[in-house]
């Protein structure tokens, strides 16, 4: 079959932050600039061949990188897929909630430390039921090279009602994290061995949104687990409050309380501010003034 050239789309945005922390630490920057295309090619029976690219500008222009970048073929009706190239990984909340730009994130830089890697995914839907298994490089998004022949294995299924989604995932082999990404020399083995069970779960009542994700593993067999419940709340079109608590523990438990609002100024331009105390192993406050345009 003859693939034609469908529509292609260009976007991009910014993401400009003020955060004070414990009252008397202040940070201005621009937390990132970002470019995306998305081109689609189609054949008789609809589209058939997705590339997707995205470059991130993160942290005053300190780390160039890329974000979501890969081919993506579809199969009849998209009933099942395959992807290739640097994709976030398909596991609890990630599947189909990316918190990136917002100021109260889920919790994947502590349950996973890794939330975007290069390999390849097989995913798609039966009935109700969605699925995705991934095989990747557990080097995440700041190394885009293997250094050994160790892979990670994730896996996702859910199931989606009229106004619910429930998700099960689990994810198991060898990953450097993002923090370990910058300060490592010698990765290889040093990788920790991750096992991750998760269980995911969507919730829409009228105005309000909930979700919530409980999560237990093992880091280089060390128990750690943990959980997270978000609220927003649609008070306009243009108005939402959000809140959000989680829990992670590992060496000494953590715990997180977030409150703020979003509000649309013009369309694709928002202004958001929201407060996050975290208290356990360690004790800080953050407030965080956001504007954002997409």
């Amino acid at each position: 079959n003859n693939l034609e050239a469908g529509s292609f789309q260009i976007s991009g945005g910014a993401d400009g932050r003020y955060i004070n922390t414990d009252g008397n630490e202040n940070d201005v920057k621009i937390e990132g600039l970002f470019l995306n295309f998305r081109k689609v090619f189609s054949d008789e029976k609809g589209d058939r061949l997705i590339v997707v690219g995205q470059i991130d500008m993160d942290d005053n222009f300190e780390k160039i990188r890329p974000y979501q970048t890969y081919l993506q073929y579809k199969g009849p009706l998209g009933k099942w897929n395959i992807r290739a190239g640097h994709y976030i990984l398909p596991f609890g909340l990630l599947s189909d909630y990316d918190t990136e730009r917002l100021i109260l994130k889920t919790i994947e830089d502590l349950d996973l430390g890794i939330k975007l890697d290069t390999g390849m995914e097989f995913l798609g839907f039966v009935g109700d039921f969605d699925y995705a298994i991934s095989v990747s490089q557990g080097m995440g998004r700041n190394r885009l090279t293997d250094v050994d022949n160790d892979k990670l294995v994730t896996a996702r299924i859910g199931w989606q009602g009229e106004d619910i989604s429930i998700g099960l995932s689990g994810l198991i082999g060898r990953v450097l994290t993002e923090k370990n990404s910058f300060i490592q020399e010698d990765i290889g083995s040093n990788r920790p061995y991750e096992k991750r069970l998760g269980f995911d779960i969507t919730k829409y009542v009228g105005p309000l949104t909930l979700r919530s994700e409980l999560i237990v593993g093992e880091d280089n067999n060390e128990t750690v687990g943990g959980a997270l419940v978000k609220a927003d709340y649609a008070l306009t079109p243009k108005l939402e409050i959000n809140t959000k608590y989680a829990h992670w523990q590992r060496n000494g438990g953590r715990n997180f309380i977030g409150v703020g609002f979003s509000y649309e100024i013009y369309k694709g331009l928002f202004l958001r501010i929201a407060d996050e105390y975290q208290f356990g192993k360690e004790n800080t406050n953050a407030a965080t003034f956001q504007t954002y345009f997409e």
